[in-house]
């Protein structure tokens, strides 16, 4: 028995001893289930894929401004351009050019058209063959279905509050496409960026903002007819003038 210490002091100290270490066990337990707790509160790479599909299943128009990047890799040369983009279900697009020239590309879901005022120029094409495969635009206008059609994978580790970064590979082939790259934000799962990588290397890379869901959309700003003076361009498989039949 401690000589110098009194009864009531001992066993003071051993409350505080006990108080001490039953402290550093209920933060020891803490510290290990927290991040089990995190990790389950974090949704999964398929529970993401899902989000993002059902949060554009659900509205029927998109409209958003854009600014595309292009790399042409064999060539080494990149090109920058930026406007409006339209999409409304099932099919109708509408990309609006204005940097760094004008440029419309429409399609009411069957003729794809691509008009340029100052050429004044315009060449038509059936949708169907313009478009061969299941790019951001097909999936945008409601035509295609991410967990259908990629086999998803992380492109980068999720950190921080970065937006989420997909990786997906085409199930089958689907033209020169060889992959696709998606940034999913956080909190909405609205695409904040797609990037399309052919088997050449070649890459489109598309950022969105202002994003805005059911806006009630015309079908009228999916047509086009050509201005007086301008030439047209039918592409094979497209009808005379872009016209489609009921």
């Amino acid at each position: 028995m401690d000589p110098i210490l009194g009864e009531g002091a001992r066993q003071k100290m051993k409350r505080t001893a006990s108080a001490k270490i039953g402290g550093m066990a209920v933060l020891f337990l803490i510290m290990c289930l927290w991040p089990a707790q995190s990790q389950s509160q974090t949704p999964s790479l398929d529970e993401i894929v899902t989000k993002v599909q059902e949060q554009y299943d659900r509205h029927e128009d998109f409209k958003a401004q854009f600014v595309q990047e292009s790399l042409v890799k064999s060539l080494g040369r990149k090109q920058s351009s930026e406007g409006t983009v339209y999409f409304k279900k099932p099919g109708k697009m509408r990309w609006a050019y204005q940097k760094p020239f004008k440029q419309e590309i429409i399609s009411d879901g069957k003729a794809l058209w691509n008009y340029r005022a100052e050429d004044k120029q315009a060449m038509v094409s059936q949708m169907s063959q313009a478009v061969q495969g299941k790019v951001p635009s097909t999936f945008l206008a409601g035509l295609g279905n991410l967990k259908r059609d990629f086999r998803a994978r992380w492109a980068k580790e999720r950190s921080g509050k970065e937006p989420y970064s997909l990786e997906l590979t085409p199930q089958e082939i689907q033209g020169s496409l060889e992959k696709l790259f998606l940034l999913v934000d956080r909190e909405s799962y609205k695409i904040l960026q797609a990037k399309i990588q052919d088997v050449m290397g070649n890459t489109t890379q598309i950022t969105f903002s202002k994003i805005q869901f059911d806006n009630r959309l015309s079908d009228s700003l999916f047509t086009f007819t050509p201005p007086p003076g301008v030439e047209v361009f039918n592409l094979p498989g497209a009808s005379p003038a872009g016209q489609t039949g009921k």
